[in-house]
């Protein structure tokens, strides 16, 4: 019979999941379904608010250690998710300038 995972192999887990989608949600890693990598702002902008609503709720009841980790996570898809946005965000401006100048 095999052992059941630990609490904390189970909260490493669901915060690794979580930020492997947000990381596909930008663009940043392939999606493992189809194989393309596209951006999905809005997808990633759930994903982390759900992580922080995670972390909220259970940031007391945290180890030190699973808050480092949790904290650390979600430093960095926020600062992936708005390097994305103005990189989206340029490239948008630009097509509406090119389409403008073919006018």
């Amino acid at each position: 019979m095999k052992e059941k995972p630990t609490e904390k192999q189970l909260f490493d887990a669901l915060i690794s999941q979580t930020a492997y989608g947000i990381w596909v949600s930008l663009g940043k890693l392939q999606n493992p379904v189809n194989g393309e990598t596209n951006i999905d702002l809005q997808q990633a902008s759930i994903q982390i608010d759900m992580l922080d609503m995670i972390n909220n709720k259970m940031h007391a009841s945290l180890s030190d250690e699973e808050r480092e980790y949790i904290d650390k996570v979600l430093s960095e898809a926020k600062m992936n998710y708005l390097e994305v946005e103005k990189n989206e965000s340029t490239k948008d401006d630009k097509k509406e300038v090119e389409e403008k100048s073919e006018e």
